[in-house]
């Protein structure tokens, strides 16, 4: 029987991303209380596929100092991180200069110059360390950016998870340090705004900043909603609300993604659209390339698909012409490698990263009011599922 010609389709899907030359860079310390622990090697690897994950989307050349502990006393996860107050004026002034979107732009083209901000019209913003370096308003502080500390005796410590009870380490880990990033929100405290609540939004797009009601959405612009807000004083106001079936942007399935407040243990998730939207127009820089496909004939009728590691929440789909028909989810979904048996004459395949992923626990804040001058800590707690 004649070999099977596959082609590859040199297309990109919307929010694609890959490894660059130039990337964010983290730079983990393990606590002896994981690096002493019988599971560390593991814990290890799985902090680092993590960190990989946060790597390949971010392209700014900015390092990012953080410690992780083993510690049974929190929650589920916990992170203690560094910021200070600036001028809303000079925040925006540095979007302005580091802005590379068409997201940045949209977003910009809503916020005002200053010198107040359109929240609250207060002249201040808090930021943590890690933003206040990539945009070039702070580069004095040099010790730890943040703390963060897991429960590992409720972690699954690899993937897919070994136990349906437990909660996954490398979802945990990424959510932790979306927030050390800087995407978290100053609610329930509000004397003052940190950069993502300047995108909050009710439908009728009025901005919000509130703990009452149940009315508060993610948008760059007040009219395309992006992703839901917890409103429920148990989880962080931060974080998103996507409980499966209750509500999700137009043309778009509800599913749980990595910053949601509330979940169920046995999932697993790396970042989606939502988190990289929010990552992207706070002030860092995501990576626009679409990752690498390889194709390898592995066998009679058999091929082997792969992509970087790094370049997480791709799928692989499929159509036989591209004349007509549409693309359809390969068998093989998310599986990297994944091997696909075809005897078809012709087949092409792309790499497609649709805006889904799974859920995380629930967060409670217990927030520091912060000058600028001193770096003041905020700690954040992240708590299992309610039942």
């Amino acid at each position: 029987m004649k070999t099977p010609l596959l082609k590859l389709l040199s297309c990109f899907a919307a929010f694609g991303i890959a490894s660059s030359a130039y990337s964010l860079t983290i730079v983990p310390t393990f606590d002896s209380s994981i690096t002493s622990d019988p599971n560390a090697a593991q814990m290890e690897v799985s902090i680092n596929t993590a960190i990989q994950v946060m790597e390949s989307n971010v392209i700014d050349n900015v390092t990012v100092n953080i410690t992780f502990v083993n510690d049974g006393s929190v929650g589920l996860g916990q992170s203690q991180t560094y910021g200070s107050d600036f001028n809303y004026s000079d925040y925006i002034a540095a979007l302005k200069t580091a802005a590379t979107s068409a997201n940045d732009r949209l977003a910009l083209s809503k916020l005002p110059s200053g010198p107040n901000d359109p929240v609250i019209g207060y002249n201040q913003i808090h930021l943590t360390t890690a933003q206040a370096r990539v945009l070039a308003l702070d580069s004095s502080y040099t010790g730890t950016d943040s703390t963060i500390s897991f429960n590992m005796s409720l972690m699954n410590l690899t993937r897919p998870p070994g136990d349906p009870y437990k909660y996954d380490l490398i979802s945990t880990a990424e959510h932790e340090m979306d927030e050390v990033l800087g995407i978290s929100s100053d609610l329930p405290t509000t004397s003052e705004v940190w950069p993502v609540d300047l995108f909050r939004y009710t439908t009728n797009r009025v901005r919000t900043f509130t703990t009452s009601g149940d009315n508060a959405y993610f948008s760059i612009d007040g009219t395309n909603l992006i992703a839901r807000y917890n409103m429920d004083p148990s989880g962080d106001y931060g974080d998103w609300w996507s409980i499966t079936g209750v509500w999700a942007p137009p043309g778009v399935t509800p599913h749980a993604q990595v910053q949601d407040a509330f979940a169920s243990p046995g999932d697993y998730q790396d970042l989606g659209v939502s988190e990289l939207t929010a990552l992207d127009v706070v002030g860092w820089t995501l990576s626009s390339t679409t990752p690498t496909l390889t194709i390898v004939h592995s066998g009679a009728n058999q091929f082997t698909f792969s992509w970087p590691t790094t370049s997480s929440g791709f799928v692989l789909q499929e159509r036989t012409n591209l004349v007509s028909g549409s693309w359809v989810f390969s068998s093989t979904g998310s599986t990297n490698p994944a091997v696909i048996v075809s005897t078809a004459g012709q087949k092409f395949y792309r790499l497609y990263k649709p805006g889904t992923s799974s859920q995380s626990p629930a967060h409670n804040d217990s927030v520091l009011s912060a000058a600028h001058g001193p770096y003041v800590v905020t700690t954040r707690v992240l708590h299992p599922a309610i039942p």
